[in-house]
């Protein structure tokens, strides 16, 4: 079993204080402390693997059954559900950024695939990374960034549109955006940017944004809707409005290109129109910005074109909102690292709200990894970095993957040091290594 020393790395007892509101009972509060250190010494959501690593819940099998039996609401002592998660990850989150003067927030969605599934409960249809159809579940997360670096999680959510009680992805979308502007300005956040991805230009979401008085970029789906050059003017298509505008840039853009599960970043020619219209019949001014690439990139044909509510004007302005919606694809970063260091695709579960709940928590799990980077003056975190491989650089500090191996690679020493000694009291952890790796 991890120690509970090691659940206090880089203070995850502290971070998780929050949470101690959900329990009217302390073993409970110290079971779902475990589950979370469970997640990060194992890098699964996988329940039987959490139970080996983690401290607190007993010996293996009865660890399982007692970590199954806190998702599954079998407590009366207890209020753990994804709803409660999503309420404190949000009160969390907000506190990190409180008295900020900007916030930008990505708000996209990620696909659960479990594509061998088929007795989990509500099982939805979701497209893999070939764009093929596959059994799973569909997720919404927004995460925060601050001008100085600070990057928090501010909203999580699994969802099915099989369930009771499901209305639309329009609908989900819609609360998001309300609850996340209502936390960040309790928190004393002065300016909110919505970053929004395709599919998340329909009028009801722009005209949400517009009554919420934050400010948004989104890249555009429809490109054949109807908009105005004045509240009055003749109507045409999107598309055809700002092919019409004059080029007032060309540059060389670092373009995002998906290359199965990597991302990387493709200079490319690029050249830029801007022309302000009018969407809604008149009633929803926008700002438009068209990014076409002249060699005509396979997977970028027609080229981006940005909705802002932000000025664009020549030069700095329309520059600022290209720059806003690249910085769109860290949370492409966070998807892949969450599902593959902490393995939310791995869960098992049938029930869907007890699904929901372990998802909920590896995220809360993702929201404290995020801050290790912010103390790295503490000779723990220093450790972690340092066993994550990360050589020190006065411009360079180890990144959440780096400082999460670090962790994992130590919780399994650890592991193996008292899995040695449950089987000899007189063998030690140094001679199982030396005897696996030939040292005598």
């Amino acid at each position: 079993m991890v120690p509970s020393a090691t659940v206090n790395v880089g203070g995850l007892s502290d971070f998780v204080q929050p949470y101690r509101a959900l329990f009217r009972d302390r073993r409970l509060f110290t079971a779902f402390q475990a589950a979370l250190s469970g997640i990060l010494a194992s890098g699964t959501t996988c329940l039987a693997q959490m139970a080996r690593v983690a401290p607190g819940t007993g010996a293996y099998p009865q660890a399982e059954r007692r970590l199954r039996r806190l998702l599954h609401h079998d407590h009366q002592r207890s209020d753990l559900s994804a709803d409660t998660l999503l309420d404190q990850i949000q009160a969390h989150g907000a506190a990190r950024v409180a008295g900020s003067d900007e916030v930008v927030v990505i708000l996209d969605g990620s696909d659960l695939r479990k594509p061998h599934s088929q007795t989990l409960e509500y099982l939805d249809t979701v497209r893999d990374l070939k764009g093929q159809p596959v059994a799973g579940y569909r997720t919404l997360n927004a995460i925060g960034l601050t001008p100085d670096g600070r990057q928090t999680l501010l909203y999580h959510t699994l969802y099915s549109a099989l369930a009771p009680g499901f209305t639309s992805e329009n609908t989900m979308v819609l609360q998001a955006l309300a609850q996340i502007t209502r936390v960040l300005r309790s928190a004393g956040v002065l300016r909110i940017i919505f970053v929004l991805d395709r599919g998340f230009d329909s009028l009801r979401i722009l005209r949400r944004l517009r009554r919420l008085h934050v400010d948004f970029v989104i890249r555009a789906r429809h490109l054949d809707r109807q908009t105005r050059p004045c509240p009055t003017g003749e109507g045409e298509p999107l598309h055809g409005a700002l092919h019409r505008a004059p080029v007032s840039h060309v540059f060389e853009l670092a373009r995002p290109v998906k290359q199965g599960k990597r991302l990387i970043w493709r200079p490319t020619r690029t050249e830029l129109r801007a022309q302000a219209v009018w969407l809604d019949e008149g009633r929803l001014p926008v700002q438009a910005v068209h990014l076409s690439f002249p060699t005509h990139p396979k997977e970028d044909q027609e080229g981006w074109v940005l909705l802002t509510s932000l000025p664009v004007s020549p030069g700095v302005d329309a520059g600022q909102v290209v720059r806003l919606y690249l910085r769109r694809w860290s949370i492409e970063d966070v998807f892949s690292w969450t599902k593959t260091a902490l393995g939310w695709e791995d869960v098992r579960l049938h029930d869907l709200q007890a699904l929901r709940t372990l998802v909920a928590m590896s995220w809360v799990v993702a929201s404290y990894v995020f801050t290790l980077g912010e103390t790295l003056n503490t000779p723990e975190v220093r450790l972690l970095a340092h066993l994550g491989g990360h050589v020190p650089h006065k411009n360079r500090s180890p990144g959440k993957k780096t400082l999460l191996l670090g962790l994992q690679r130590l919780a399994a020493a650890y592991l193996i040091a008292q899995t040695a000694r449950h089987w000899d009291e007189n063998v030690s952890g140094d001679d199982v290594l030396g005897g696996i790796l030939g040292r005598h």
